[in-house]
């Protein structure tokens, strides 16, 4: 379907009279003095009319504004170009036409300028280092879309424009690095951010790996994507001395503390029995349950948990990774929260000793989520230490784990989430007494059609 087919009869006679406002003087403005051009905005949209630059007025912005507007909402080129991409486009078109001293009907404008949007979309390729990984007897890992691997120049081999001096930067920038190398489509700046969005995913596939097998990944491994400045900052150090003897500390910092190491076998156990498959592909599918979109959230929340150096920062973000799930309504929050957490973890598919009593679990719960509180409403920051975080890291890392378990089994809401996390609270599986607990597992069973009913 072309645009122009995609718009609909209303907006097709607005683009007509918007058009004929902006072609017109009164969609222009002449501005003599700073004053005036400062009442209209130093940064107001420009056309160039034989080589001389003309402000549009006020209704001609508006009118612009709305054009852009009805192209950006299109489903033609939804997540594809962004609003920057289309202004500019419109900006250009307009100058055409008025360099041409022509007023289009809506269709002649609207189909050049398809054809002209259509050639900003293309197929793009990226590769970026990434930083707190390692792998042992394999090569890569693909994580949906994206494979994560050892950079080769092979990679460039084949383009056409890669001059000497890029060559040598890449080379001795990408040298001996781990990469993320991914495709995405859409113009080179929409295509470049759907990149580093859906590539930042695929690491939280692994930094939620990382929670739920290291104690101390939260805070002890760093994956990180690097792609700014601001994260390729290399080695680093601290030194001091003690007052008395004049002995020196010194301490020297990597990017990452400790790798996230990766080999063959834990890459069978994690597709084996850790939904490993099931969770990287939620990042790629486009109409997802509701279920699966809480699973795409918390994934991004507990991401940004790992890569978040405050401890107090890091530990509401895990929170909001619990929270997409089971904080449904605006009543008890808390309850609510402790009800869920604990029925996933106590009950779930996973056996974790140190969580089998779901009387202590969910008191345990409500002890954090109070913790929470002190940061969000409190402003407090200095209560969360690591042995705190390295606790909450963990949980979370298995409810979603279990989350993405259910998935397989057919859920898709989280009212499903809510009500089987209701039943098995009603049951009170507190794992002293063997009778509760086989009553929450019967139910658990049930549910999940593991023995008939």
């Amino acid at each position: 379907m072309t645009l122009y087919e995609e718009l609909t009869s209303k907006q097709k006679r607005t683009v007509k009279r918007d058009i004929g406002l902006i072609l017109s003087l009164k969609g222009l403005s002449f501005p003599k003095t700073i004053e005036e051009i400062k009442e209209i905005g130093f940064f107001s949209p420009t056309v160039k009319i034989d080589e001389k630059e003309i402000f549009l007025s006020k209704d001609g912005r508006d009118s612009l504004c709305r054009i852009c507007d009805f192209i950006h909402q299109s489903k033609k080129y939804e997540n594809l170009l962004n609003y920057d991409d289309i202004f500019q486009v419109v900006i250009d078109e307009i100058e055409r036409w008025l360099n041409d001293s022509l007023v289009p009907e809506d269709d002649e404008f609207i189909d050049p300028l398809d054809i002209l949007l259509s050639k900003q979309i293309d197929d793009y390729v990226f590769v970026c280092k990434v930083d707190g990984l390692s792998f042992d007897n394999i090569d890569n890992i693909i994580i949906g879309n994206r494979e994560i691997k050892k950079y080769d120049n092979e990679l460039i081999a084949e383009l056409s424009d890669v001059t000497g001096d890029i060559n040598d930067i890449i080379n001795k920038e990408y040298s001996s690095a781990y990469v993320i190398v991914g495709a995405e489509r859409g113009s080179s700046s929409v295509a470049e951010e759907k990149f580093f969005h859906n590539a930042e995913l695929s690491l939280s596939v692994l930094r939620l790996y990382s929670c739920a097998l290291h104690s101390q990944a939260i805070y002890g491994i760093n994956i990180r994507l690097i792609n700014n400045c601001a994260h390729s900052y290399g080695s680093a150090s601290i030194f001091g001395w003690t007052d008395s003897a004049k002995s020196l500390l010194f301490t020297r910092y990597f990017r990452s503390e400790q790798d996230f190491k990766i080999d063959s076998k834990l890459l069978d156990y994690l597709i084996s029995a850790c939904f490993f498959k099931e969770l990287y592909n939620l990042i790629d599918k486009q109409n997802r349950t509701e279920l699966e979109d809480a699973v795409v959230k918390s994934l991004f929340w507990i991401g940004e948990a790992q890569k978040d150096r405050s401890h107090a920062s890091a530990w509401v973000k895990l929170w909001s990774c619990l929270e997409c799930f089971f904080t449904l309504g605006d009543k008890e929050i808390t309850e609510r929260n402790a009800r869920g957490i604990s029925s996933i973890l106590v009950f779930g598919d996973y056996s974790h000793d140190k969580y089998d009593d779901y009387h202590k679990v969910k008191k345990k719960i409500k002890k954090f989520y109070k913790q929470r509180s002190k940061v969000v409403h409190r402003a407090e920051y200095t209560h969360i230490d690591k042995i705190l975080l390295e606790e909450l890291s963990f949980i979370v890392a298995w409810v979603i784990i279990t989350m993405t378990s259910l998935l397989k089994r057919g859920y898709t809401t989280l009212a499903q989430v809510k009500e089987q996390a209701e039943r098995l609270d009603r049951i009170k599986g507190s794992g002293r007494s063997l009778v509760y607990k086989f009553i929450a597992w019967l139910s658990y069973a049930i549910l999940q059609n593991k023995i008939p009913k």
